[in-house]
């Protein structure tokens, strides 16, 4: 299977999200007082799934930079928040003489806040001395988007930037509803049990390959029999013409709804996989996404697939049967090699700081 290394991908993620549209930076602006100065540089929109990940990669919404061209150290108070969406974020800090400090800030987002339909919030920023003088203090309009829009692809300049990795975030095997919905796939397996990756050292790849494949199929069963899951195509979503976008039901909404289209159903998948413990992966094609898992843990290329679109109206035998071969067309076709699919294991994700956003 073609992977994107942590590393690459990290590399990629930092290079995108810098660079991306939908993160576009706000008009700078300059204010002093005192002698220092501040220039301020801030993300013009917000998209939910993206935002939740910028902590863990090193990443920031609004950034400072105070200068001081004074042969005093000033002490200042920097925070930001945008207003009924975030927490306020404060930092105090010193700035030496003759210096510049850059502070950078993410004002944690209130999940429970984030709209159903995109909208438009204020940002307000204050930069002050210690004893209150107000160096800067501004409010500017930004988007935000709802958590269930994807956008994977971002047009800047004269050239598309790929946003796909950020498919992982919408993987999410902690959902309340995922317990439930493992519960009744054991039902399904012979021994009445979902174990992940406990073959055992005697097991052979044939026996690890059964032994994962009764459990996918438990889930499979699970959401066709009891979930009723049905294949229902719902692509909309609203965005910047510059944005590639879509909605992307979160697995609990699947579930609520009973019904998925393809890149629902991969993420529905791929969270009750990964909440067992075994890893899936996620494959995009260009007009198309289902999902692939190991069948043995850390063995590169023992894998099987599943043609999730089929979970309503076949056997689990004939959705692998097709999962299967739309992989092996993909590889044929040389898709993966020049970048026109992608194969993203969930664990690797994880690794590079592509976390459940719930």
């Amino acid at each position: 299977m073609k992977l994107f290394t942590p590393l690459r991908l990290l590399v990629l993620l930092v290079i995108l999200v810098m660079a991306a549209g939908c993160t576009g930076t706000s008009p700078g602006s300059s204010s002093s007082s005192g002698g220092l100065s501040v220039d301020i540089s801030a993300m013009d929109s917000i998209l939910a799934s993206t935002y939740l990940q910028m902590p863990s990669l090193n990443m920031t919404y609004i950034d400072f930079i105070i200068s001081n061209p004074t042969d005093t150290p000033q002490t200042v108070t920097v925070e930001s928040e945008i207003q009924g969406y975030t927490e306020k974020s404060i930092n105090t800090v010193d700035v030496p003489a003759h210096r510049n400090v850059t502070v950078g800030q993410t004002p944690s987002l209130r999940t429970s806040a984030i709209p159903s339909e995109m909208t438009t919030a204020m940002l307000h920023y204050k930069v002050a001395l210690a004893d209150g003088t107000r160096i800067d203090e501004q409010t500017h309009p930004v988007k935000i988007y709802p958590k269930d829009t994807m956008v994977w692809a971002i047009f800047d300049g004269d050239q598309w930037n790929d946003m796909t990795p950020y498919i992982g975030a919408w993987v999410t095997p902690h959902a309340a509803e995922i317990d439930p919905l493992v519960r009744r796939a054991a039902e399904y397996t012979p021994d009445r049990s979902m174990t992940g990756y406990q073959c055992g050292d005697s097991c052979t790849d044939e026996m690890w390959a059964e032994s994962s494949n009764v459990q996918a199929k438990g889930i499979f069963t699970a959401l066709k029999n009891d979930y009723q899951i049905i294949y229902i195509n719902s692509p909309i979503a609203y965005g910047k013409s510059s944005e590639n976008s879509q909605r992307v039901r979160l697995p609990k909404d699947s579930i609520t709804s009973k019904s998925a289209n393809c890149i629902d159903g991969t993420v529905l998948y791929e969270s009750a996989l990964e909440s067992i413990g075994m890893n899936p992966h996620i494959i995009i094609l260009p007009t198309h996404a289902f999902v692939c898992y190991d069948t043995k843990k850390d063995a590169s290329g023992q894998f099987s697939c599943i043609e999730t679109t089929l979970t309503g109206s076949s056997t689990f035998e004939e959705a692998v049967a097709r999962g299967n071969q739309e992989y092996r067309e993909e590889i044929a076709n040389g898709d993966f090699k020049s970048g026109n699919s992608q194969d993203l294991s969930v664990a690797n994700l994880r690794m590079i700081g592509i976390y459940p956003m719930q």
